[in-house]
């Protein structure tokens, strides 16, 4: 009978390992490559620096440049929105996280629908001393990455 209850004490050990280990590989398995130090890791970088420099600056203009084409149609579906009421770039230029400095230290490529998507991942410091995290995508337009999105967050 003691017998009993220790096998079955090993198997179910034996079983928890074995659903740990195979969790461990699917998840590395599944989790996307950093890209970081490729070619177009290092390009995606290049235009995340880019397009940061434009969000330091709250320059509204300079980042509208940088955006995918249907980036710049939500913004200016947003201009016209806004009208007489509110002057989008002034409002940014008030209102937009005051930025120190950023790294990013995550690239990833992926395809949706036929376009090519790259991620950078990172961390922003805010002019106030506060980090947070910063993530930009972009498309490829031709040899030239778009920004799609930006999120920033505490």
């Amino acid at each position: 009978m003691y017998t009993d209850k220790l096998w079955k004490k090993m198997l179910l050990a034996a079983r928890v390992l074995a659903v740990t280990l195979l969790a461990l590989l699917l998840a590395t398995a599944c989790a996307p490559k950093n890209e970081i130090q490729s070619a177009d890791g290092q390009a995606l970088i290049e235009q995340g620096n880019a397009y940061m420099t434009c969000l330091k600056a709250s320059d509204l203009e300079c980042a509208y440049e940088l955006m995918c084409p249907s980036a710049q149609h939500l913004l200016d579906d947003a201009q016209r929105m806004a009208g007489g009421v509110v002057n989008l770039a002034s409002a940014v230029k008030t209102y937009a996280p005051k930025i120190s400095a950023w790294t990013f230290d995550q690239a990833n490529f992926s395809t949706r629908d036929g376009t090519t998507i790259g991620s950078l991942e990172g961390e922003v410091v805010y002019m106030d001393g506060e980090r947070g995290k910063v993530k930009l995508e972009f498309e490829k337009d031709g040899e030239t990455w778009k920004a799609r999105s930006s999120g920033m967050e505490p």
